[in-house]
């Protein structure tokens, strides 16, 4: 699929879904996500937004991965033990529910050298009805790690990589 038509099933996503405000926000903004240059400059970007259920989160990376982690091994810097993980070049996560949630870079020493985020997701005014679980996908381990249910997915296949979304 093309990256139009990607966003074109993200449109209907969202408004099938009935959510009011849903957000897209480029992590670290025109930075990508990589080693900072500032050692907390990934928690200093997220300190002035307000992340609510439904917003999506956007990492742009090369050679790279974004680990989603428990409060513990963020704090560590851990990365043998990932609640999921994202390889390639983009991801895109989908915030599901409130709570805090905490990401790390998977490659070695970038987590210590700051390439970590925490972020406080607050519950929305205005949720739709709950989607079913995202069905069964032909995921490998290596490619994208998900051990729990995404409430929605879908994969494409664009320069013969796989790209796993979830929204």
């Amino acid at each position: 699929m093309s990256d139009r038509m990607n966003l074109v099933m993200l449109f209907v996503l969202i408004l099938c879904c009935g959510s009011a405000r849903a957000v897209i926000f480029e992590v670290g903004g025109s930075e990508r996500w990589a080693v900072p240059s500032e050692g907390d400059m990934y928690n200093r970007w997220a300190s002035d937004k307000i992340f609510q259920v439904g917003d999506i989160l956007r990492f742009r990376y090369k050679n790279d991965s974004v680990l989603v982690v428990s409060q513990e091994d963020y704090e560590k810097c851990y990365t043998a033990n990932p609640i999921k993980a994202y390889y390639g070049q983009n991801t895109h996560y989908w915030f599901g529910w409130s709570g805090y949630f905490y990401f790390i870079s998977g490659k070695l020493r970038h987590c210590e050298l700051g390439q970590k985020m925490a972020i406080e997701v607050k519950s929305s005014d205005t949720n739709g009805p709950p989607l079913p679980p995202c069905p069964p996908s032909n995921a490998t381990r290596h490619i994208c790690a998900d051990n729990s249910e995404p409430l929605f997915c879908y994969w494409t296949l664009r320069a013969g990589r796989h790209h796993c979304y979830f929204i």
